[in-house]
């Protein structure tokens, strides 16, 4: 969730942004039609509220593609400790597997009292939609899938396990595709429609962003695009700046991203919680993908955490 302006922004940068974002807008707002979004079915109410910062958080010392791996309560205690220590108050999380599926109730005795988010990751698992409906006084709404619509399960069978999660539990369901999809994808109108809220992706790094008051431009512009058009909530599920990999990306560059995009009053969760490590163990061009953290893999702090937990400080 967007905090408080950080007044260390400099004006020079902000305008820039500002006149890049409104510029991108305007030409989003003639490549698509209004009219493609406006009848959507009478879904859940939107009762998503974040009033403090949201982190997207996978557990530190876990490897989900790795069948050794174990997960502890105790595991996750302390991360969620850490977390809330900077001053988080809701989360998102990826899967409901038995080891993930600790984590909303821990979550609430550890000071999340806010929104909390339960992913499922494969909508197909008996053992994740079992433990999801478990969950149900602990967590505020459900993501089934991430970035798999079309290719992990197709819009028809991914519309029917949403609704039968609203029917079993009573609570929000959407699912989580990058942010252009919800523009000018394939499933553009499926994702409209089938939503209670919309929860994109949007990672300026893939759109080939590397300055942050250009990538925090693309970003404002889809998200302001997609408030217009889609008539219900947007929260940004993961939006980040790497660091350490490649060349041009550091600490420096992610706090000016996030001090930039908080300006903006946009609600956002920060991806992510750690640098996972096991990402970069894949094809070379997604090594990126092992640096998004505000924290290490060693659990410290990189240079964005202190500012959080300053902005969040002060907004109390």
């Amino acid at each position: 969730m967007a905090l408080l302006q950080n007044k260390g922004i400099q004006n020079e940068q902000y305008s820039v942004g500002k006149m890049t974002a409104l510029l991108f807008r305007i030409v989003l707002l003639f490549s698509v039609s209004p009219l493609v979004y406006a009848e959507s079915p009478v879904l859940l109410p939107d009762t998503l509220q974040m009033t403090g910062p949201a982190i997207a958080y996978q557990p530190r010392e876990y490897v989900p593609t790795d069948e050794a791996s174990v997960l502890s309560d105790e595991q996750i205690i302390a991360d969620l400790q850490l977390l809330a220590g900077v001053g988080f108050r809701s989360l998102v999380t990826y899967s409901a597997t038995d080891e993930m599926a600790k984590i909303p109730g821990i979550a609430r005795k550890e000071g999340f009292d806010e929104t909390i988010i339960m992913g499922i990751w494969d909508p197909f698992s008996s053992d994740e939609w079992r433990n999801a409906v478990k969950n149900a006084p602990f967590v505020d709404g459900y993501c089934i899938g991430n970035e798999g619509l079309g290719i992990r399960y197709t819009p028809q069978e991914l519309a029917v396990k949403m609704e039968e999660l609203r029917r079993l539990t009573g609570k929000p369901v959407t699912t989580s595709e990058p942010i252009d999809s919800y523009i000018s994808g394939h499933h553009k109108e499926w994702l409209l429609k089938h939503s209670d809220w919309l929860f994109p992706i949007a990672h300026p790094y893939w759109a080939n962003y590397e300055d942050p008051a250009k990538g925090v431009a693309w970003v404002v512009a889809y998200h302001d695009l997609l408030v217009v058009l889609a008539n219900r909530q947007v929260m940004l599920k993961e939006v980040g700046h790497p660091t350490v990999f490649p060349v041009g990306f550091n600490e420096n560059r992610q706090t000016e991203f996030f001090q930039l995009l908080d300006s903006h009053r946009i609600s956002f969760f920060f991806f992510e919680a750690f640098d996972q490590p096991w990402k970069g163990n894949t094809v070379e061009e997604r090594r990126v993908e092992a640096y998004w953290g505000i924290f290490r893999a060693d659990g410290t702090p990189k240079k964005v955490v202190p500012w959080i937990t300053k902005n969040e400080m002060s907004r109390e």
